[in-house]
């Protein structure tokens, strides 16, 4: 009998930056899932100072964690009203499984209190110049992803189904894999 693996994540892709609803209709299904969050400034009618706000880093994504069988994750998707779709591996129809430690990885670097995170598209991401690394010290510690250079600064990037994650650090934090 084939056992489906449970600690993993589906990425969700959604429309009209409507995450928040669908995360709220998972949350109200007892679905486990998480919207990349940070705090943005948004200035209201009549105020001098913006307000801080928590706001979704990139919009219209959304991971699921996989605490069910697919079938019945499949059913409570297909009740959902609003738009949405499962990423899918390319050469299969079936759902792009993320695991534990991937989302772990890709959770901490996603924390809304480090000011230097920028998020874009995966082929942007992929696309800029680097070596691929491992960081040795530090907060992201274990965690692989590429180094790349931009002018005196380095960047740590992290890629993860749609998304590339790329966090300002010290390369020397950073051990070249061959």
């Amino acid at each position: 009998m084939n056992k489906e693996n449970l600690n993993c994540w589906y990425a969700i892709r959604t429309f009209n930056c409507m995450e928040m609803e669908i995360s709220e209709f998972l949350r109200k299904k007892d679905l486990i899932n998480f919207v990349p969050m940070t705090y943005a400034e948004k200035f209201e009618k009549n105020e001098v100072k913006p307000k801080r706000i928590f706001v979704p880093v990139i919009h219209n994504y959304i991971f699921l964690q996989k605490t069910k069988p697919e079938k019945e994750i499949c059913k409570i998707l297909n009740k959902c009203q609003l738009p949405l779709s499962v990423i899918k591996k390319e050469s299969t129809c079936n759902f792009y499984e993320i695991t534990e430690q991937e989302m772990n990885e890709f959770r901490l670097l996603c924390d809304p209190q480090f000011d230097n995170s920028v998020f874009m598209e995966r082929d942007e991401a992929e696309a800029k110049p680097g070596k691929d690394v491992i960081i040795i010290h530090g907060p992201f510690e274990g965690i692989k992803g590429k180094l790349y250079r931009k002018d005196d600064n380095f960047y740590f990037i992290k890629t993860l189904v749609g998304i590339g994650v790329m966090v300002r650090i010290s390369r020397w934090y950073c051990k070249v894999l061959k």
